[in-house]
């Protein structure tokens, strides 16, 4: 049997150790909502990297099917001045 002294200290060190799982318990959840915000941010900047890139190439197909249309353009002109020599 505990005295009533040495109880009090068994309870103080029970409340120390409860104190002390809690602020370890605080840090650790901190720790994963950090994490979990970087993981979050990485994926916004790659889903923009995604799109920037999708916008350049799509950019890219509009400017190649102009050029293509202009040089369509360019031999049906040709094609007509020459049909007119004949």
């Amino acid at each position: 049997m505990l005295s009533g002294n040495q109880a009090q200290v068994e309870v103080q060190r029970l409340r120390d150790q409860i104190a002390q799982m809690q602020a370890s318990t605080v840090e650790q959840i901190a720790e994963v909502q950090r994490k979990y915000e970087e993981l979050q941010q990485q994926l916004r900047v790659e889903a923009a990297e995604r799109e920037a890139a999708t916008a350049a190439r799509e950019a890219e197909a509009a400017a190649m099917a102009v050029e293509q249309s202009k040089k369509y353009d360019e031999l049906q002109l040709r094609l007509q001045q020459m049909m007119q020599m004949f």
